[in-house]
């Protein structure tokens, strides 16, 4: 994103490739920072009762679970993209096979989100997206792995 000093995937993989300085956060440090703070955010709220009287207090440890989780699933989603990319420029099957490996950690990921957030949460239309149902959006999920394998 413009302004933000992250190098975007393309960028990234072209400067890596090309021995070039990389001038902004790479895709692999964003990645990183979502897992330490979705493994965080698990250990704190881990320590936290399932389930309480206070409505608020339950729905927003839900909320944080759910977040931890769609951290997770970001991070691995941009750890399979960008191996991805990396294949895509030099064909070596080893990227293609880490970008699937991670895809697959994302897709577990997902699941666990839409566990969470589906507890919480009804389907609903939202006026710039449409209709945004997560158990229906979970086989979008899996094509990129399938996307991935070809």
């Amino acid at each position: 994103m413009p302004g933000s000093g992250i190098l975007n995937i393309r960028t990234y993989c072209d400067n890596l490739l090309n021995n070039k300085p990389m001038s902004g956060i790479t895709p692999l440090q964003v990645a990183q920072a979502l897992k330490i703070y979705a493994q965080t955010t698990l250990q704190l709220v881990e320590g936290l009762p399932e389930s309480s009287p206070i409505k608020e207090l339950r729905l927003t440890i839900g909320d944080w679970r759910a977040m931890a989780h769609l951290g997770d699933y970001y991070a691995e989603k941009i750890l399979g993209a960008t191996d991805l990319a990396l294949y895509e420029k030099t064909g070596q099957i080893e990227q293609q096979t880490s970008a699937i490996r991670h895809l697959e950690a994302a897709l577990e990921h997902w699941k666990k989100y839409v566990a969470v957030a589906s507890s919480q949460y009804r389907p609903q239309l939202l006026t710039r997206i449409g209709y945004v149902d997560l158990n229906q959006l979970t086989d979008k999920v899996a094509e990129d792995i399938a996307m991935a394998k070809n």
